[in-house]
């Protein structure tokens, strides 16, 4: 009856190895499927022809089949060892010497027990035992057997180490998977050693019970690739990213450890440090650049002189933790601001060029046209002055828009909470004044916002300045009304004049202005900008009836 249990057991765990197979079949080109689905073949060899052999009296036929189940030993441990690799994203190692040795050693063993029968290093005294139906197999086993064993040993605990690694290194998505598949070769293993250490009595131990082993292993195994889809979800695919995630960064990074030595860099920053990776690692920060940069401060900024020029560098550190917690180094991030920092202090000249010594100059000359207009009598000569005088009043205004822009949505801001209707008929009496147009009110009270002032002030005035312009062609009021809902309010601005061109339009979409399609000034630029720093969205529809724009904020912006 212990034999018969025996072959059945053997038997039912090919069975099951087969249907894993079978039902894995779909993820053959997955990273690390296809050794696995070899290994998982080894498998059912190992199961199908032991059980079998248990029938077989055949001292002949006898032999051949534990050869063909000692031969399937390495094997199996080769291929998990190589499905480890690729499933984990250490793919690269199947072309490289680390993985020729396993291989090399499991043909070197195939031909050892292939021979055994001519030197013995494998078995001697190979004897056929009855126990109850079944054939035995009783010999001595010998170093060669020992020395496969533990090779065979020795790759299935590093490519279990490789998958728990996941546990550790890719939290809980793979964790219950990782753990299953590490731990099936537990049960085969320790059974195989057994056998192999002959403990147990005779004649018992002429059967070999790592075949009914197996069992659980296919269980465990089921459990991870078929009901989990372990295939589904590939650690190797995080760990081709994060690696990626440097290696493409086009950014310089390097990482360093607690004491400031280079332990990894990318292609980038060997090229920012003219140094290799191999030359570059081990060496102290300090060494290799010309600045220097604290891994343990905030954001630094630095000069250093790359391909012969001088460049500005950001220099973003952050720590490097281990999966305890523990600092184990830092990551720098170098990012080349040169350009950045250039084009900020040209527009800082520009600006101050155009604030100040441009605007105090064409106060100059509206004075001047003035005071020409008032003392010429010639009626077509006052009226070019009065044209001049009131377009030297537009590039003054231009340039209070720009000092706007930059004192008011240049910055941070501050929030604070106001009421809106107030707010809004505020500004709307500003804007009458200042035009000497008309604005129909349809405000709500008692409605909170809670924003950047002064950019809420300066996007509604500047909707209603252009709205009253293009009004005052018609003498037409123009509307303002506002709704609001839990979580954001709309202001709208409606006006009958001719509409706004359809190039300005295209080019506020497009967000960039070319020398052939522009804007005629600041306004809706300023009106755009303002209502994207306050994290709302502007909408504009515009025809030859009238324009209306639409501002949509956030209660809590």
């Amino acid at each position: 009856m212990y034999a018969q249990l025996v072959v059945a057991g053997s038997l039912a765990a090919g069975v099951g190895t087969l249907y894993l197979v079978a039902r894995l079949w779909q993820y053959r080109e997955r990273p690390g499927a296809r050794l696995f689905l070899a290994a998982l073949s080894m498998q059912a060899i190992f199961c199908f022809v032991y059980g079998a052999g248990l029938l077989v009296f055949d001292p002949l036929l006898r032999r051949v089949m534990e050869a063909v189940v000692l031969l399937a030993l390495p094997w199996m441990a080769v291929l998990f060892l190589g499905f480890a690799f690729g499933y984990t994203g250490r793919g690269h190692l199947l072309r490289s010497v680390w993985y020729g040795i396993p291989l090399a050693t499991a043909g070197i063993f195939t031909v050892v027990v292939a021979t055994t029968s001519y030197h013995g290093l494998i078995w001697q005294d190979f004897d056929i035992v009855r126990i109850g139906d079944a054939a035995g197999a009783q010999y001595t086993h010998e170093p060669a057997l020992f020395v496969m064993t533990a090779f065979a040993v020795l790759w299935v605990v590093l490519g279990t180490v490789l998958l728990f690694d996941t546990v550790f290194s890719y939290g809980p998505l793979f964790r219950g998977e990782a753990i299953a598949v590490g731990v099936s070769p537990l049960s085969p293993g320790v059974v195989a050693l057994l056998w192999l250490f002959e403990v147990g009595p005779q004649p018992v131990t002429a059967i070999n019970l790592t075949a009914v082993a197996f069992l659980p292993h296919v269980a465990l195994d089921g459990y991870a690739f078929v009901k989990r889809d372990m295939f589904e979800f590939l650690p190797g695919t995080r760990r081709a990213g994060e690696q990626a995630a440097i290696e493409d960064l086009a950014n310089p990074v390097l990482i360093v450890d607690t004491d400031g030595r280079i332990v990894t860099l990318n292609p980038a920053a060997e090229s920012l440090i003219d140094l290799d990776e191999e030359a570059a690692l081990t060496r102290q920060l300090g060494d290799v650049l010309d600045a220097t940069v604290d891994p343990a401060a905030d954001e630094q900024r630095i000069a250093l002189r790359s391909d012969g020029k001088r460049r500005e560098y950001l220099v973003v550190p952050a720590e490097l933790t281990d999966t305890a917690g523990g600092q184990v180094g830092y990551t720098l991030l170098f990012q080349d601001v040169t350009e950045a920092i250039e084009r900020e202090q040209r527009l800082t000249v520009m600006n101050r060029i155009l604030r100040h010594n441009l605007r105090n100059d064409l106060n100059v000359v509206h004075g001047f046209l003035e005071a020409g207009r008032e003392r010429v009598d010639d009626t077509e000569t006052s009226q070019m002055l009065r044209r001049a005088s009131r377009k030297t009043d537009e590039l003054v205004s231009t340039g209070e828009k720009v000092r706007d822009i930059e004192s008011t949505i240049g910055d941070a801001g501050t929030r604070s909470t106001f009421d809106l209707g107030s707010q809004l008929r505020a500004i709307a009496d500003d804007a009458e004044r200042d035009s000497g147009g008309v604005v129909e009110r349809t405000v709500p009270d008692a409605v909170e916002v809670r924003a950047d002032r002064d950019v809420f002030e300066l996007v509604v005035a500047n909707l209603l300045e252009n709205a009253l312009v293009h009004a005052a062609e018609d003498g037409e009021p123009i509307a303002l009304s506002a709704t609001a809902s839990e979580d954001a309010v709309t202001i709208t601005v409606a006006d009958d004049g001719p509409g706004i061109p359809d190039n300005e339009l295209e080019t506020i979409e497009r967000g960039t202005e070319t020398d052939l399609v522009h804007g005629s000034g600041l306004g809706l630029w300023i009106v755009t900008w303002g209502v994207r720093h306050l994290g709302g969205d502007v909408a504009f529809d515009s025809d030859d009836d009238g324009t209306t724009v639409r501002v949509t904020i956030p209660r809590e912006a």
